[in-house]
C-alpha cells in the first residue's frame, strides 16, 4: 500500500514542480520590473481565458483558437480603457 502511495506521489509532485510560476515584479531587478509586470498580466489573462474556456466546455481541438480570440479581445479592451480613462 505504501509503495502505491509513494509511486503516485512520485508521479504527481514533479508535474507540480514544473508548473509555470507567476513572475513577481518586486523580486526582479529594477530594470526588469516593467517586463515582469507585463508578463504577469499576460499570464493572468491567459489563465482567465483558459478558465472561461473550461466553463464554456470548449472542445480541445478549438481551445487554442478560443484562447487566442479571448486574449485578443482582452487586449483590445485594455487598449480602449487606456485611451479612454474614467474621470
Amino acid at each position: 500500500m505504501k509503495g502505491i502511495v509513494i509511486a503516485l506521489l512520485g508521479l504527481i509532485l514533479p508535474a507540480a514542480a514544473l508548473a509555470q510560476k507567476l513572475p513577481d515584479p518586486d523580486k526582479v531587478a529594477p530594470q526588469y520590473h516593467d517586463a515582469a509586470e507585463k508578463r504577469r498580466a499576460e499570464i493572468m489573462s491567459r489563465l482567465a481565458c483558459t478558465r472561461q474556456a473550461e466553463k464554456e466546455k470548449v472542445l480541445k481541438r478549438d481551445l487554442a483558437a478560443y484562447i487566442n480570440r479571448c486574449m485578443d479581445a482582452a487586449e483590445k479592451a485594455r487598449a480602449v480603457e487606456v485611451s479612454n480613462p474614467k474621470p
